[in-house]
């Protein structure tokens, strides 16, 4: 079992953290197409809390966001209407309280396997407990335990994607430096 001061999932190199930023990014806008208004923060931000240092996966959560509401406003036509935008800076701020819990799980001491659960696990009950508070201002007819099942459902495969596909570049990248380079005579 690998032990959690190893963090095989921190990258080493600084051009992989900035790829995964830009993974990221783009797996935002992927899941915004697809799920819409369901977008995985939780899995965005867990993983990016465990995988990324700490400037980074803010960086990377922003963009996310970012990306998100653009795809959302540009693309599928979200209405332009007050409580629209008030209901995009309300999942900001609970994408962002997601990352901060998920953050704060970091400093336990436990293995990888445990850490990244409990990051998932914190980073979800702030996000919904973040969304279900902006319920008390904003117009809302859609927070049902159904809609919480769904959500947690599809943060939790997109976590697990998201953590296959950093284990698969990890794993390519450790077999592209084991290869021994070319000689030159």
């Amino acid at each position: 079992m690998l032990e959690r001061n190893q963090l095989p999932l921190r990258p080493v190199a600084p051009g992989f953290a900035v790829a995964w930023v830009v993974v990221i990014s783009g797996a935002s806008v992927a899941l915004s197409l697809f799920f819409a208004c369901i977008t995985p923060f939780v899995a965005l931000a867990a993983v990016s809390a465990v995988i990324l240092p700490r400037r980074m996966a803010v960086t990377a959560v922003l963009l996310a966001w970012l990306a998100n509401q653009m795809v959302g406003y540009l693309v599928l036509g979200y209405p332009q209407t007050w409580d629209s935008y008030a209901w995009g800076l309300a999942i900001g701020i609970a994408a962002f309280a997601c990352l901060a819990a998920a953050l704060l799980v970091l400093r336990l001491s436990a293995d990888l396997t445990v850490t990244m659960v409990g990051a998932f696990m914190a980073g979800f009950v702030a996000y919904e407990g973040a969304l279900f508070a902006a319920t008390v201002v904003l117009p809302s007819g859609a927070f049902s335990a159904a809609v919480v099942a769904d959500v947690l459902l599809i943060n939790s495969l997109a976590a697990i994607g998201l953590i296959c596909l950093h284990a698969g570049a990890a794993a390519g990248r450790a077999l592209a430096a084991s290869q021994p380079g070319p000689m030159l005579s």
